[in-house]
């Protein structure tokens, strides 16, 4: 009687288990799309060709634009940066500057630029 009783629980656990494989029906909607997988990837690479997708990991473009300051201006700005404690290493990154210190390495990259353009 109890090998029974166990059996019967034994099979009732894994068909209730069993049903728990895709509770949402994920794999049924991903089954019933009509598209070839050739066609997907063709769809897929055209989106992201057009813009419509994001392309690698970051999922954002790289913007090329050109720099306005010249290289004296900036590294004068991240030596006064350096200098105020500012430039973080490692994954903390920089730390937030208060308007003075933005002030401060303003003036440093100006300075570079009147210098530069005294040298020439």
């Amino acid at each position: 009687m109890k090998r029974n009783l166990m059996l019967a629980l034994l099979l009732f656990a894994t068909s209730a288990i069993a049903r728990d494989v895709d509770p949402q029906g994920l794999e049924k909607e991903r089954s019933m799309s009509s598209a070839a997988p050739t066609e997907e990837k063709a769809d897929l690479k055209a989106a992201q060709r057009t813009g419509q997708l994001p392309l690698g990991e970051l999922g954002a473009k790289p913007v090329a634009s050109q720099s306005t300051k010249s290289r004296a201006q900036v590294r004068a700005e991240t030596r006064e940066a350096g200098r105020l404690g500012l430039l973080g290493y490692g994954v903390l990154g920089p730390k937030p500057s208060t308007l003075e210190q933005e002030r401060f390495i303003e003036l440093a990259g100006g300075r570079a630029a009147e210098r530069a353009v005294a040298a020439k």
